[in-house]
């Protein structure tokens, strides 16, 4: 009997494990499941993590996002290859990409607090990654939300904040969800609500972006959001005139 065919839409970012006909077929092991996504451990440093979820989900940067989901399988039942993944039984195939949220904004003007964000005296990865319980340590949000914000804005403080988290995830442990998460915010890449936070916040009016962020996973939003405001609001620009963030 054939496998079931799913379709499925998938993140540009997963693009070099899903459609590149050169590469291996790649053997996934699952990682952490919710019950709306299954994250896998690819092998892999491009796409260290890809998650695979439903369309009610968070969706991350490096999703896939289908209508059904894999169910378990021993190591390496999943496998990615030629613009789909497979477990015997099901193919999931990529008919559609999408491109995940990469903030550009102005540099925060006069920005100061957001009611409900904490304000953070500082942000050093090297001191938060793993720190905190659940698939994103609290830390690690905070980080991935000071590097997405940097980003945006080109915060003088963005290249070492990179090395810090790069070196942070090679020496501290945390979780793969948590990799996936910073592999791609360390680019700037983000979940829908913390980028149109980001954006607001940017534009002066960050109240029901943030209200919309803050309700993001258990405590997720919340770090994430803290981390955002920090890089917004240590910005030189912060206090005055704001400009365009390089491209």
């Amino acid at each position: 009997m054939s496998p079931r065919a799913v379709p499925c839409a998938a993140s540009s970012l997963v693009s070099g494990l899903l459609d590149d006909s050169r590469s291996k077929p790649v053997a996934l092991r699952e990682v952490a499941r919710t019950r709306l996504s299954v994250h896998f451990d690819t092998g892999r440093g491009d796409v260290p993590v890809l998650c695979v979820c439903t369309a009610d989900a968070v969706r991350l940067p490096g999703s896939v996002v289908a209508p059904v989901l894999p169910t378990v399988r021993p190591p390496g039942a999943v496998i990615a290859s030629g613009g789909q993944l497979s477990d015997g039984t099901t193919t999931w195939q990529v008919v559609r990409w999408w491109q995940p949220p990469r903030p550009r904004a102005f540099a925060p003007y006069r920005l100061a607090a957001v009611p409900g964000v904490e304000r953070l005296e500082d942000v050093r990865p090297r001191d938060l990654l793993g720190l905190g319980p659940g698939l994103t340590p609290r830390g690690d949000d905070v980080v991935s939300g000071a590097l997405v914000a940097a980003a945006a804005v080109d915060h003088p403080r963005l290249t070492a904040w990179r090395e810090e988290t790069r070196t942070a995830l090679r020496t501290r442990r945390t979780t793969a969800v948590s990799r996936g998460l910073l592999h791609h915010a360390l680019e700037g890449y983000a979940i829908a609500p913390l980028a149109e936070f980001v954006e607001a916040a940017c534009a002066g009016d960050a109240q029901r972006a943030a209200e919309v962020l803050l309700e993001v996973g258990h405590s997720s939003g919340a770090a994430l959001a803290a981390g955002a405001l920090h890089a917004l609001t240590t910005h030189p620009a912060a206090g005055g005139v704001g400009r365009r963030a390089a491209a």
